[in-house]
């Protein structure tokens, strides 16, 4: 089980949803939301002010969703790879859709952070899949 994990989607809904099964399936014992990359991102730079938070504030792993408004997850891994991956290397990345976009898999294969595509809602046989997944990459 992981410590902690983000889920970075701005409808609300599939956030409760997202939660809720990460907290059934004891995939991870706390989960963060953000509802824009933006928003994800400015929890990291709180984080990197406060370098003594890192180790227990960060999380172990992020669902991200492409497509949000301000900030979408296709800025957010731009932005994320370039300044705060270094500071975080051991951060994962699945990305969530509600469709899934031949195009937008093929632009994934850039950010080797994310080791998965999900279709939403996610359900327990998909979180087992993923964290099977993550104990390879550990």
């Amino acid at each position: 089980m992981l410590q902690k994990v983000m889920v970075v989607n701005d409808n609300e809904l599939l956030l409760m949803i997202a939660e809720k099964m990460i907290n059934i399936c004891h995939f991870a014992k706390e989960t963060i939301t953000a509802t824009d990359g933006q928003i994800a991102l400015e929890y990291f730079d709180k984080l990197l002010k406060e370098p003594s938070t890192v180790d227990h504030q960060a999380p172990e792993f992020i669902f991200l969703d492409l497509h949000m408004p301000t900030m979408d997850g296709w800025e957010f891994l731009e932005i994320y790879t370039k300044q705060y991956a270094k500071h975080f290397p051991d951060i994962r990345i699945a990305i969530l859709s509600a469709s899934a976009d031949m195009t937008d898999m093929l632009l994934l294969v850039k950010y080797p952070i994310v080791i998965d595509f999900i279709s939403t809602p996610f359900d327990e046989a998909i979180l087992a899949k993923l964290a099977s997944k993550l104990m390879q990459h550990a």
